[in-house]
């Protein structure tokens, strides 16, 4: 069996599943004891904050997010993307000292870095110019948003 396939049908499995979604939550910034939140996030049915139904499906429902402390990485409460995207700890990374979201220095390789993730793929540009950066960064905004706009 091809690697490709044996991942594929792993990732369907509830351990790949799981296995998953924790790489996410720590690529995301999330820390604590991994077991017992997931078991929590499983089991939630309900926005632990306005108490609206949470389903998986992006329509007809509200989804499953996960709030917790930007600056501190722990883990708060599973809610609605709508009362995720209402907490007011939401800001600029500290080590981003261009002012413009996805953008960073990279201080010790003295590069700027654009991450940017569009129908479930990461792109990322790096320049060692940061107007040349930025240049690219909203081309490819424009890019996207055309694409995103023709869709519908």
């Amino acid at each position: 069996m091809a690697t490709t396939e044996y991942m594929r049908k792993y990732r369907a499995t509830p351990e790949g599943k799981k296995k998953s979604v924790i790489s996410d939550w720590k690529f995301h910034g999330l820390i604590g004891d991994f077991e017992a939140i997931y078991q929590r996030y499983i089991t939630t049915t309900h926005c632990e904050l306005c108490g609206h139904l949470l389903t998986k499906e992006k329509k007809g429902g509200r989804q499953k997010h996960m709030d917790h402390n930007h600056e501190t990485g722990e883990f708060r409460n599973v809610v609605c993307q709508k009362c995720n995207h209402q907490k007011l700890d939401r800001k600029v990374n500290k080590n981003n000292t261009s002012g413009h979201k996805g953008v960073r220095f990279i201080t010790d390789k003295k590069i700027w870095v654009y991450r940017k993730q569009y129908n479930k793929k990461t792109f990322k540009i790096s320049r060692k110019d940061k107007t040349q950066l930025l240049c690219l960064k909203f081309a490819y905004l424009i890019l996207f948003n055309h694409k995103s706009l023709s869709k519908r």
